[in-house]
C-alpha cells in the first residue's frame, strides 16, 4: 500500500513505531543491549509503559526488530558496494563492511556480537538476504571468472574474507580506538594483500 493511502491511525503508529526504535538505539549505545527496558523507553518518550507495551511486547522484540533493521542496512550496503567502481568485488565488499562498522557502532555490535548466526552449519545454505550470501556470491563469481584460483574453497574465501574485515572493525572501535594511523589506508593495503595472494600468478604479478 502506499504511504498516501494509509490511515491517519497506521501512519501515527508508524511514526511512533519509529521513535520507540530511534531512543532505542540511543539506549543501546548508553548502556548496551540490557539497556533497553520498556519503562525507561517510556519515561524517555512520556509514555506509560502499558501505551508502549502495545507497539512491542518486551525487551526482546524491540531488540529483534533493531537487529532485522540493521541486518537489512548491511545487506544494502554490501548491495551496493561494487556499484560504479572499477575495484575488485571483493576488495569493495570489505571495504564497504568496514564502513559500515565504522558510521553504525551500535548496529555492528549488536549483529555480530551479541546475536548468534541462524545458519547454524555449512550444509545449510546461507539465506539469500543475509549479507554474507553477497560476500560468498562475489567469491564464487571470482573463481568462475578465473580471477582468484579456481582449486579454492568459496566457503573458505569468503569466511576468510570475513574474519579479516570483522577483526579490523573491532579492533579499530575498540583496542585501538585511540591509535593514531590512517586507519582506511592500512586496511586496503591489508585487503590488498590478502585477495591477491588469492590471485593466479599471472594475475598476481599484474
Amino acid at each position: 500500500m502506499d504511504k498516501s493511502e494509509q490511515s491517519p491511525g497506521r501512519v501515527r503508529r508508524e511514526r511512533t513505531r519509529t521513535s520507540i526504535l530511534r531512543e532505542a538505539m540511543v539506549l543501546m549505545e548508553e548502556s548496551g543491549i540490557q539497556g533497553v527496558g520498556i519503562r525507561e523507553l517510556a519515561r524517555r518518550l512520556d509514555y506509560s509503559p502499558a501505551a508502549l507495551y502495545r507497539y512491542f511486547p518486551g525487551h526482546e522484540d524491540i531488540i529483534s526488530t533493531l537487529a532485522a533493521d540493521s541486518m537489512a542496512l548491511l545487506y544494502e550496503h554490501l548491495a551496493n558496494a561494487t556499484d560504479n567502481t572499477d575495484q575488485d568485488p571483493l576488495l569493495a565488499l570489505g571495504e564497504a563492511y568496514l564502513r559500515f562498522a565504522e558510521s553504525e557502532p551500535v548496529r555492528f555490535r549488536l549483529l555480530f556480537v551479541h546475536l548468534p548466526s541462524r545458519r547454524t552449519s555449512l550444509e545449510e545454505p546461507a539465506s539469500q538476504s543475509s549479507p554474507y550470501s553477497i560476500v560468498l556470491g562475489a567469491v564464487r563469481d571470482a573463481v568462475a571468472e578465473g580471477r582468484i584460483l579456481h582449486n579454492l574453497d568459496p566457503e573458505t574465501v569468503a569466511y576468510t574474507l570475513w574474519s579479516l574485515v570483522h577483526g579490523m572493525g573491532i579492533l579499530r572501535s575498540t583496542h585501538l580506538r585511540d591509535f593514531d594511523v590512517d586507519f582506511d589506508a592500512l586496511h586496503r593495503s591489508s585487503l590488498r594483500l590478502l585477495i591477491d595472494s588469492w590471485k593466479p600468478r599471472e594475475r598476481n604479478s599484474e
